[in-house]
């Protein structure tokens, strides 16, 4: 990174940096957008870099300084950051929140050690901000259960929030991005599947943030819950991991006292509050991991008139996407995402994953399968106790089969893809077209 650059705002000469473009995901309101906006402005800038806002909500101003690129077809960070990544151009992207507070020199902080050739993604710190006046922010800022350095010695496989997160494009392009469809935990997966794909992480902690926490408990135990339907969620992708309930951790050795470092005091509440919000959240945190890993969609799409049963889908070049965006209102019902997704597939073809749905929705599908139709149900369990996708697994997808009486259901796939598909038509009253 050898050469020099001059700083226009009369810093002088500064060694030079590569090119970055600093993408932002945001959602809220117009006065929120007009806060993002000018924490984007906030950092200090070199020659060919770009400050992007991809705007999941709709409400942020066009401005000049800012790029701002419409990212409203997934209320998700995933989709957010993808649509800011896709409208960007260079060799690095960092991944900024909204509700972060960056050092003018953040970009510059993140090069000040070499880089090495097999690094894809560079984690810099998130520490607890002072600026939170309720308990609640007071004690996200004292947890700081977003600071990479516990998240960086996860037991499963390093991972980083993307919350502060510089990417290599190259690595970003080869992973498809964070996949999409999916509230929460999109950080981590894509942590780990850079890591599978043989690219390093490596920490920053001198790029630092100040992250300001959620204001209500309220806000709290949602964003609690939506963490855990997320570790859920890793744990059905990937063998091997076994997300630990908050509450356990708690009653085994309890919170340490300082998680993370903080480069701001934190005003201190008392231990025994923090405490009680410590088990509250736990209560959350088991409840969650129940629940499923879908983000809302922004309006109800029209009832399908070819639904195919497929595995992993979509992946790149796969000829399978090609037929299935040829037809007319279709939409596919998938076991999995594939480690790299074809995104201009899915922002066109409706595809409903079951590796999303969590336990809470499954049973509570089983149930009304089995109130509806318990013959259907009792030949499922005779023919297919014992092998293949479990009946709760498939229940939802029924379900959502059922609801359209017209739809035509195809395998899409091999054997596997063909016998869920005749499982799922007989579940819903159909036979498998042919």
């Amino acid at each position: 990174m050898g050469g020099r650059w001059w700083c226009a705002r009369g810093r002088g000469w500064r060694v030079a940096r590569p090119e970055v473009r600093v993408v932002m995901p945001f959602s809220g309101d117009a006065a929120s957008a007009r806060r993002a906006l000018a924490t984007l402005r906030s950092l200090r800038l070199a020659p060919g870099d770009e400050l992007i806002l991809a705007d999941n909500s709709g409400t942020a101003p066009r401005t000049d300084a800012v790029r701002v690129v419409d990212a409203a077809a997934e209320r998700s960070p995933a989709h957010a950051r993808n649509a800011g990544a896709a409208a960007a151009r260079g060799e690095w992207i960092l991944f900024l929140d909204a509700d972060c507070h960056p050092p003018v020199d953040l970009l510059e902080a993140y090069f000040a050690a070499e880089v090495d050739e097999d690094v894809g993604a560079l984690a810099g710190e998130v520490v607890g901000s002072s600026d939170g006046g309720t308990l609640a922010s007071r004690y996200g800022a004292a947890r700081n259960f977003l600071g990479h350095r516990t998240h960086l010695a996860h037991r499963y496989l390093p991972r980083a929030v993307a919350a502060n997160l510089m990417v290599r494009r190259a690595a970003f392009e080869a992973l498809g991005g964070f996949y999409e469809g999916v509230r929460a935990a999109e950080d981590t997966d894509f942590s780990w599947r850079l890591q599978q794909a043989g690219w390093r992480l490596e920490p920053r902690p001198q790029a630092r943030v100040e992250h300001v926490y959620r204001a209500s408990l309220r806000e709290l135990r949602r964003q609690w819950r939506g963490y855990a339907a997320g570790r859920a969620w890793l744990a059905r992708r990937y063998d091997g991991f076994i997300p630990e309930p908050a509450m356990r951790r708690v009653l085994a050795r309890g919170w340490p006292r300082a998680r993370e470092p903080r480069s701001v005091a934190v005003p201190a509440a008392g231990p025994g509050r923090y405490r009680a919000i410590d088990a509250l959240l736990a209560v959350e945190e088991l409840a969650g991991l129940a629940l499923s890993n879908k983000p809302a969609r922004p309006e109800a799409r029209p009832s399908a008139q070819v639904v195919l049963v497929a595995g992993r889908f979509p992946a790149p070049d796969d000829p399978r996407a090609d037929y299935a965006r040829r037809l007319s209102r279709a939409r596919v019902e998938a076991a999995a995402r594939p480690k790299i997704v074809d995104h201009s597939v899915t922002r066109l073809l409706p595809v409903d994953y079951r590796e999303d749905e969590g336990v809470a929705a499954r049973w509570r599908a089983t149930v009304v399968l089995a109130g509806r139709h318990p013959l259907r149900v009792l030949r499922d369990v005779v023919a297919h106790g014992a092998g293949g996708p479990s009946l709760a697994s498939l229940a939802p997808a029924a379900l959502r089969l059922a609801a359209e009486p017209d739809a035509v259901v195809r395998a899409l796939g091999g054997e596997e893809a063909r016998a869920v598909a005749e499982r799922l038509a007989a579940l819903a009253g159909r036979k498998l077209d042919h």
